[in-house]
């Protein structure tokens, strides 16, 4: 089982890598077909893990982070519109896959051991929550850094800009449930809702990170510039604050 889900595994990173370089090709059929080749094999390597562990893919870092890219890689291939210029919002979601496949380079590529409670809804709920939150933020970040170089560009943006701040609401709506049920863990397993400690300090400084994204005043050119660089940071300040404390 161990070689299948490596393999799987070594498929879906290479895929991705391909679907990249075809994308800054231009090959956008090649690149289609072997974006969902990718997904495929991700989709094949986090069912093998499931099957292994008998619990879903979302605590330890590999498979949380294989499954962040796998969502990430639907937003991309179903929720990027058409667009004429490379590099567009497709590619730069390509390259944050990349980069969440990286990280996965250095993690045990096994199933989690028995460390939560799997049978907990809420304590799956909290981690699943959060990884799918981290998709939704990355996609957010893609849809910025592209609305900026269109406007570099001379380019109209204000559809990508709009569309990458309701991605980023939905990813602040998600991490906010995400935290609710951690709220409902923490009263379940200590009697308290809440223990000041570097993971509730995180969750912290996400929250203060979105509220100033969300309340930067002003609509003139300079407030949208601001605006739409902390969104092009939003996707990779959460992915930063989960490494930090995966890391702990």
């Amino acid at each position: 089982m161990q070689n299948i889900i490596y393999f799987s595994y070594l498929t879906a990173f290479l895929s991705y890598a391909a679907a990249f370089a075809l994308r800054l090709l231009d090959l956008r059929r090649a690149e289609h077909r072997v974006g969902l080749l990718a997904l495929v094999a991700s989709a094949a390597c986090l069912t093998l893990l499931t099957v292994s562990s008998g619990n879903l893919p979302v605590f330890e870092s590999f498979e949380s982070f294989l499954l962040s890219a796998f969502a990430l890689g639907l937003l991309g291939l179903f929720r990027a519109g058409p667009e004429n210029r490379i590099p567009d919002t497709r590619t730069w979601v390509w390259l944050e896959i990349l980069i969440l496949m990286s990280i996965t380079l250095f993690c045990a590529k096994s199933p989690s051991p028995a460390v939560y409670d799997h049978n907990d809804l809420f304590i799956v709920l909290f981690h699943g929550l959060r990884i799918i939150t981290l998709s939704v933020m990355l996609f957010s970040s893609a849809l910025f850094i592209h609305a900026r170089v269109e406007r570099k560009r001379g380019a109209p943006a204000n559809g990508t800009f709009h569309k990458g701040r309701n991605f980023l609401v939905l990813g602040a709506v998600l991490f906010l449930a995400a935290e609710y049920v951690g709220i409902i863990w923490s009263q379940n397993g200590w009697g308290d809702f809440w223990h000041w400690n570097a993971g509730f300090f995180q969750s912290t400084l996400i929250v203060l990170y979105l509220m100033l994204v969300f309340h930067v005043p002003g609509k003139n050119h300079r407030a949208e510039g601001i605006r739409s660089l902390l969104g092009c940071m939003s996707g990779f300040f959460v992915l930063g604050m989960i490494l930090i404390r995966s890391m702990l």
